[in-house]
C-alpha cells in the first residue's frame, strides 16, 4: 500500500496549480541511465541535434524543400483507457496462450534482424518478397517465424511473403500459432478475401484450425464493421471442423459488443439460446453491452433473466452499471449501485473502485477521487497496477505531476510492479510536462524490467520529437520500435504525418505518408487536407501533386 504519509501529502496538495516542470529527485538518475544505455549515440545526438541531416526515413526524390522554424510546444491530448471490465476479470478469460516469442536466443535474434533488413524494403506483392529471400540460407524455427511475423504484424505484404517462403522450407513446418498469427495479420490489414483463401488452405491440415483461429477471424471482421460476416462465420463454423458451444458464442457476442453492436449480439443470443446453453459470461456480455449503449432497462431485464436461469449477478454484472453511470457523471446513481452491491453480498473490488476513482478525477472531483483510494484500502482491496495507473493519470491531469511521480516510485516499493499501462501513463505525463529525457529513461527502464512496450508507449514520445523537431531521436525511437517488434499501424503514421506537418517538417511528413500508402493503409481525409494545406503554404506544388496521387492510389486500392 502507499504510505499514509504520502497520501496525506497528495491530499493536501491536490488543488490545481501551475504544473511543475522540475524533475523529481527520485528520478534524477534517469538521465545518467539514458546516457549509459545509448553510449556514444547520445553524445552524437547532442552534437548533431541542430543539423538538418536525417538518416531515416529516406526522403522521396520528389521532395526538394528544406525549411527552418521554431519548435512547437507539446500538448498531450491522449486519454487514459482502462482495460475493459470483461477483460479484467481473470476468471472470465476465453483462453490462455503462452507467447511463443517471449524468449529469443541471440542466434535467432541475429537471423531475425538479417531477414528484417530485407523484408523492410517496399515490396509491391508477396511474390516480390518470395523472390527477394528465395536464396536466403537459414534453418528456420517457430521462434524465428513468430518473431518475424510479430515484427511485421501491421505490414501484411512482407509478412505473407515471408510466411509463404517459410512454408516451402525443406525442413520447417508451420505450427498452429504461426498460422493463427498470419490469419490475424491478414484480418488486421482487411485483406479478407485472402484471409478466407488462407483458411481454406488451413482446412486441409488436420488440427490447425481451432477456436483461437476463429476468434481472430471474428475479432477482425467485427472491427471492420462486417457484422453480418461475423454471424455467418459462426453459423457455418462446422465447415472448418469446429462445433458451436457457449464459449464460441460468447466470443462472437463479445466481439460485437466491443464494436458497439449490442443489438446484433442480442440477435445471436436469441437465435441460438435454445440450442446452446448460455452461461454467466453470456449474460454479462449483454449487460455490459446494453450499459455501454445507455439502455439500462434492457440491461436490468438481462440481469433478471440471468437470475431466472440460475446465475447470480457477479462483480462484472454490477460493475458494468457502475462504469456506465460514471461515464454519464451520474455519481449519485454510482453511490446507489455501490450500496446495492454491498447489500447483495457482492462488494466492490479493485476494478470497481478504479473505475469510480478515474471518473471522479476526470470530473475534477479530486478530493472524492482520493477518498475512493482510502475506501478501497480500508476495505482490504488488493490495489493493482491498473489502480495506481489511474491514480497517476488523474494526479497529472490535475496539475500534480510531482505527486504522480511520487506515486509511481512508491508503488514500485510495494508488491506492485508497474505494468505497461503504468509505464505508458507515466511516459505520457512526462512528455506532457516537457520531461523528454525522463520519458526516455522510463522507456529504457521498461527494457531493463522486461516490460514489453506497445504502440501507446511510443505515441507521446514520437509526438514530442516531431513537435520539437528532434529528428535523430525520432529516428532512434522508430528503430527501437522495430527492434522490439512494435509494428507501426495506421494510427502511428497518422500521428507522425500530422505532427510533422504542423511542425513544418514537410519532407518527412510526405515520406511517412508515402510509406503508409505503400503498406496498404488509407490516410484519413483530415490528414491529407492538413498536409496539402501546409505544402501549398510553402509553394511545394510538385510534392502537393504527389500527395494527391498517393491519396488517389490509397483509396482506389
Amino acid at each position: 500500500m502507499i504510505s499514509k504519509k504520502l497520501l496525506c501529502k497528495v491530499l493536501v496538495n491536490w488543488r490545481p496549480q501551475r504544473p511543475s516542470y522540475s524533475i523529481s529527485s527520485c528520478l534524477a538518475d534517469r538521465t545518467q541511465l539514458f546516457e549509459y544505455h545509448f553510449c556514444t549515440s547520445v553524445q552524437y545526438l547532442h552534437m548533431t541535434e541542430s543539423s538538418e541531416d536525417v538518416e531515416s526515413p529516406d526522403l522521396p526524390d520528389w521532395i526538394k524543400y528544406t525549411e527552418a522554424g521554431d519548435s512547437t510546444s507539446f500538448d498531450s491530448e491522449d486519454e487514459f483507457v482502462l482495460p475493459k471490465v470483461a477483460e479484467w476479470a481473470e476468471t472470465q478469460q476465453l483462453y490462455r496462450r503462452k507467447d511463443a516469442t517471449s524468449m529469443v536466443v541471440p542466434e535467432a535474434e541475429s537471423i531475425v534482424d538479417s531477414l528484417s533488413r530485407i523484408l523492410k524494403r517496399n515490396f509491391e506483392s508477396p511474390d516480390d518478397v518470395l523472390e527477394a529471400i528465395s536464396c536466403y540460407p537459414i534453418d528456420l524455427s517457430e521462434t524465428i517465424v513468430m518473431k518475424v511475423l510479430n515484427r511485421f504484424s501491421n505490414d501484411w505484404i512482407p509478412a505473407y511473403g515471408f510466411f509463404k517462403w517459410a512454408s516451402a522450407h525443406r525442413i520447417f513446418r508451420h505450427t498452429a500459432d504461426c498460422y493463427n498469427m498470419m490469419v490475424d495479420i491478414l484480418g488486421k490489414s482487411r485483406e479478407f478475401k485472402l484471409m478466407w483463401d488462407f483458411l481454406e488452405e488451413m482446412k486441409q491440415l488436420p488440427g490447425i484450425i481451432s477456436i483461437v483461429t476463429l476468434s481472430k477471424v471474428i475479432r477482425r471482421l467485427s472491427k471492420a464493421g462486417r457484422w453480418s460476416d461475423v454471424v455467418e462465420a459462426f453459423r457455418n463454423m462446422e465447415r472448418f471442423g469446429l462445433s458451436k458451444d457457449s464459449e464460441v458464442m460468447n466470443i462472437v457476442m463479445d466481439a460485437l459488443v466491443k464494436e458497439k453492436c449490442v443489438e446484433k449480439a442480442h440477435d445471436v443470443f436469441l437465435e441460438f439460446k435454445d440450442t446452446i446453453q448460455p452461461n454467466a459470461f453470456t449474460f454479462n456480455i449483454l449487460i455490459h453491452g446494453w450499459c455501454k449503449a445507455r439502455k439500462f432497462d434492457k440491461a436490468c431485464l438481462v440481469m433478471g433473466n440471468m437470475e431466472k436461469d440460475g446465475f447470480h449477478p457477479d462483480i462484472v454484472s454490477y460493475t458494468s452499471f457502475v462504469e456506465a453511470y460514471c461515464k454519464e457523471k451520474d455519481f449519485r446513481r454510482v453511490e446507489v449501485m455501490l450500496d446495492e452491491m454491498q447489500k447483495k453480498g457482492c462488494p466492490p473490488n479493485t476494478m470497481t473502485y478504479t473505475i469510480v476513482m478515474l471518473a471522479l478525477g476526470k470530473a475534477k472531483e479530486m478530493t472524492k477521487a482520493l477518498g475512493v483510494y482510502e475506501k478501497a484500502r480500508e476495505e482490504g482491496c488488493h490495489l493493482d497496477s491498473s489502480f495506481y495507473s489511474a491514480l497517476i493519470f488523474i494526479l497529472n491531469k490535475s496539475g500534480r505531476f510531482k505527486d504522480a511521480e511520487a506515486i509511481f516510485v512508491e508503488m514500485s516499493k510495494q508488491d506492485v510492479s508497474p505494468n505497461v499501462l503504468a509505464y505508458n501513463t507515466m511516459i505520457s505525463a512526462a512528455c506532457m510536462h516537457s520531461q523528454e529525457e525522463d520519458a526516455l529513461g522510463l522507456l529504457i527502464e521498461m527494457e531493463k524490467k522486461l516490460c514489453k512496450p506497445n504502440l501507446k508507449t511510443y505515441a507521446p514520445l514520437l509526438k514530442i520529437c516531431c513537435q520539437r523537431k528532434r529528428m535523430k531521436v525520432l529516428n532512434y525511437l522508430l528503430i527501437d520500435m522495430f527492434r522490439k517488434d512494435v509494428s507501426p499501424d495506421a494510427g502511428t503514421y497518422t500521428l507522425l504525418v500530422n505532427a510533422l506537418s504542423k511542425a513544418g517538417k514537410l519532407e518527412h511528413a510526405c515520406s511517412f505518408l508515402e510509406e503508409m500508402v505503400v503498406k496498404g493503409m488509407v490516410p484519413m481525409d483530415s490528414t491529407i487536407r492538413l498536409l496539402l494545406e501546409k505544402l501549398d503554404e510553402k509553394g511545394m506544388q510538385r510534392a502537393k501533386q504527389q500527395i494527391g496521387d498517393l491519396n488517389l492510389q490509397a483509396n482506389i486500392a
